[in-house]
């Protein structure tokens, strides 16, 4: 029989198996590839959603006081929520949250159903959540392509260190400096201390060196991909917060 002490060891090697399998296994999960699918279209989506607010509403706004404003922000409310309605169907697709967008308008008249619609706080979230799709999106697009791009190229070093004329690492033609410098006051006098730091250079000239930043690129890589996935997870939990219990637009098109 094991003792309680092998037990323990045994359980945490197991744990600490586990964690490293659901670490390198990030690649090979089709909830990765989901989710960077999301985080892709969001800054195109999210580039027109907002586009197509600041053009509506001060448009619409401004010409409010010619009539002609009304109608057109009653369709910017409309498309809108006809965005909103894609947004919970795009989320519950690419994303592993759920979001029930099936509210339908209270009261027996129009007049009535449209009060339901104006009042309504969930009517207005889409004003707030669409348009920082943009900036979710931009975050999302930036880290995308600077932290995937770079760990590639970092894995694909092996294959071209050693081409003639092609310098790899990190080579300049001036060593960088960096300058601090610290001022004290002491009664009639002024003590400065200047440090400076110098860096130099660091070229790939052997395989090894190579092999190990291809290492290093394959960590990059699965920590950025966990990364992009603890992004799309906020994502979504974002999302659910503000479209949660949402008009469905066709449901409102035939209850008027």
């Amino acid at each position: 029989m094991a003792s309680p002490t092998t037990e323990r060891l045994d359980l945490g090697a197991d744990r600490l198996r586990g964690g490293l399998r659901w670490f390198a296994s990030v690649p090979v999960r089709r909830e990765t590839y989901r989710r960077l699918g999301y985080l892709l279209l969001a800054f195109p989506l999210g580039l027109s959603y907002f586009i197509f607010l600041v053009v509506g509403l001060s448009v619409g706004i401004s010409l409010t006081i010619l009539v002609v404003g009304l109608p057109m922000l009653a369709v910017v409310l409309g498309a809108t929520l006809l965005a909103a309605q894609f947004e919970r169907w795009l989320v519950t697709r690419l994303l592993p949250v759920e979001i029930d967008g099936s509210r339908r308008l209270e009261g027996d008249r129009r007049r009535d159903r449209a009060l339901d619609l104006l009042t309504d706080l969930r009517t207005w979230t889409p004003f707030v959540y669409l348009p920082s799709v943009f900036l979710l999106g931009l975050v999302s697009f930036v880290a995308l392509t600077t932290g995937l791009s770079t760990a590639l190229a970092m894995l694909l070093v092996p294959l071209y260190y050693d081409q003639p004329g092609l310098y790899v690492g990190v080579v300049t033609d001036r060593a960088p400096e960096f300058h601090q410098t610290v001022y004290l006051a002491w009664n009639q006098l002024l003590v400065g201390f200047e440090a400076v730091l110098t860096v130099g250079y660091w070229e790939i000239t052997t395989l090894p060196q190579a092999i190990v930043v291809a290492g290093g690129g394959l960590l990059l890589g699965l920590l950025t991909l966990h990364a992009l996935n603890g992004l799309a997870w906020l994502f979504g939990r974002y999302a659910k917060i503000l479209l949660e219990g949402g008009y469905d637009v066709t449901a409102l098109i035939d209850s008027s």
